[in-house]
């Protein structure tokens, strides 16, 4: 899901007409994995874990490619710490 942008994220869903509306429960925005990972409030404890970790050895924000490839177990314990009840 995090890593393709496919699966429940609300803009995939949206777009496929599989849904009403893109937007993110926390309504600042959309719900893309870019939301989801920089933005989205309702996952924001868990980015926090996340930047912790990332910025002991780089700057946040940090791109999306050098997070899945070079940080991949902190981006899955991030991505599987989402409480996917929430959005």
């Amino acid at each position: 899901m995090m890593v393709t942008g496919h699966g429940n994220i609300k803009s995939y869903l949206y777009k496929y007409k599989i849904i009403d509306s893109p937007m993110c429960p926390c309504k600042i925005g959309e719900q893309t994995r870019d939301h989801i990972l920089y933005d989205c409030e309702l996952v924001k404890q868990e980015r926090g874990k996340l930047k912790a970790e990332i910025l002991r050895s780089e700057n946040w924000p940090i791109s999306k490619d050098t997070l899945i490839n070079k940080y991949t177990k902190i981006f899955n314990k991030f991505v599987d710490s989402i409480p996917l009840e929430k959005l």
